[in-house]
């Protein structure tokens, strides 16, 4: 491991241990959730929901990781930084459901679908709960207690499945996905409280006030563009092509986002408290940056390779054969997995060091372009559209090695170079998976991905020995040190 990251070793590498499990077992507690769900519910509920929490899920996304960021970032924790991040928040969290509220029957007449702005009521209250719970989940990523947080998203995920599945099996339909949303989230908010000791008060200053917003305000425009950018195709698909194909894209963004967390977001989740505690200790976060960018494309990209190449055995083993048409968009969104692991991991960097400023720019840049992409080729179906959406992003990537590179002080070649090794191995495993499912034939699907799995695993781990070994050894010394 790099001289930094050796030297926050103990903390780091048991963090990302208790965030792997912690973001694990959520995430399989969450699939098996969704995938009863999805054979209970069907296409169409699964679009509806995706159609209308897409404002839900921007507003939260604006109170979860935004305003609190600053207290990770910064030197020290005054009381009066504290109460002015969460009272700020709170205010943010209440105008935003009110606002959402409001707004419900406008969706529902965009939609056409008078259901949906009642499903955006029925989710609204998440916004204000989740407002409250930022600054004590900031706390305890600061203070690296990820053993808190792991078990608080386990739990959130018990219960809210729990409470989701029995409204499913009540015959409460789409509404069970609300259900299990908003149980979810009050059971994260008890835990969240449950294991800090700071508690607000209305000691705050208008001098810290300016400060959060002077730093927020760039957080915020980098936050809402990130979020727009994965929402934008379920909100425009479900208007032009109705709420079946807005499910389609839905459930395919699910298992992508799955995928991700499962493989990027406990490194994430890790480094940015790590390299902000390294800028302020004075040293080089960009050593760090460097072995970080070296383990996000080592693991991610066969992950996602091979979920291209293993789509419909994947869709119909978890959700059943009539989720078989989004197959072709779960093979091109698992490029975009690729995409998004990376620029999560630059994002990261850039929030750490203070400067979202120009990545917010770039990433609003993206949106736009990739709403006109979905605009123009939606006529032509959800495989052309998702298709057009990842390719906007393609094209803009090398723009955010350029800002990364600016901040980091790393060329920006030698930054996109990390990635080429993983992304020719990933290739190529990709390729022999799919030779081998032309020769399984018409093989039972467990068959075919038992198989896919096993041959991608063994090609890929090959080709890493002999051409990354390096890799592989940053990886043993991460375990070893847990």
């Amino acid at each position: 491991m790099g001289r930094i990251l050796m030297s926050r070793g103990r903390r780091f590498t048991s963090g990302v241990a208790w965030m792997s499990v912690g973001v694990w077992a959520e995430q399989a507690f969450n699939f098996i959730i969704i995938a009863i769900l999805a054979r209970l519910l069907g296409a169409e509920a699964f679009g509806l929901v995706a159609m209308a929490a897409a404002f839900v899920l921007f507003s939260e996304f604006l109170v979860r990781e935004t305003i609190s960021e600053i207290l990770l970032t910064h030197d020290t924790l005054t009381p009066e930084r504290l109460n002015s991040v969460f009272w700020l928040l709170a205010l943010l969290g209440a105008c935003m459901t009110v606002l959402i509220i409001l707004g419900a029957g406008p969706v529902s007449t965009f939609y056409d679908e008078a259901i949906a702005g009642q499903l955006l009521i029925g989710l609204s209250p998440t916004v204000l709960m989740i407002s409250l719970t930022a600054v004590p989940v900031a706390l305890l990523r600061r203070e690296m207690r990820f053993r808190v947080l792991a078990l608080r998203a386990v739990l959130g995920a018990i219960v809210g499945g729990a409470i989701g599945i029995g409204m499913a099996l009540a015959g409460y339909g789409v509404w069970s996905l609300v259900g299990q949303r908003v149980a979810m989230t009050a059971t994260n908010i008890v835990m969240a409280w449950g294991a800090v000791s700071w508690r607000p008060s209305f000691h705050v200053s208008g001098h810290q006030i300016r400060q959060v917003l002077h730093f927020s305000h760039r957080i915020i425009g980098l936050r809402a563009a990130e979020l727009v950018a994965v929402q934008s195709p379920a909100v425009l698909i479900g208007a032009m092509l109705g709420p079946v194909s807005a499910g389609y894209y839905a459930i395919a963004w699910r298992v992508v986002e799955t995928a991700s967390f499962l493989t990027i977001t406990p490194l994430r989740m890790v480094s940015q408290p790590a390299f902000a505690a390294v800028t302020r200790g004075g040293g080089k976060a960009s050593e760090m940056l460097l072995d970080v960018m070296r383990l996000t494309g080592f693991v991610t990209f066969p992950a996602f390779a091979g979920l291209a190449v293993l789509s419909e055995p994947v869709l119909v083993l978890l959700f059943g054969q009539k989720w078989i048409p989004a197959a072709p968009v779960l093979s091109l969104m698992s490029v975009f997995g690729m995409y998004l692991c990376t620029e999560r991991v630059q994002q990261t960097f850039c929030l750490a060091s203070g400067q979202p400023g120009r990545l917010a720019v770039l990433s609003w840049i993206e949106v736009v372009l990739a709403a006109i992409a979905i605009a123009v080729t939606a006529p032509y179906g959800v495989p052309v559209v998702t298709a057009a959406f990842i390719a906007v992003f393609l094209v803009m990537w090398p723009f955010k090695f350029a800002n990364l590179a600016r901040i980091s002080g790393q060329p920006a070649l030698r930054l996109a170079s990390l990635h080429a090794l993983p992304l020719i191995a990933a290739g190529i495993m990709a390729a022999s998976v799919a030779g081998c499912l032309v020769l399984l034939g018409d093989q039972a699907n467990i068959v075919r991905l038992a198989v896919g799995i096993v041959t991608g695993v063994v090609i890929y781990t090959c080709l890493a020995f002999v051409t990354m070994r390096g890799r592989f050894a940053v990886l043993k010394a991460l375990a070893a040190r847990v």
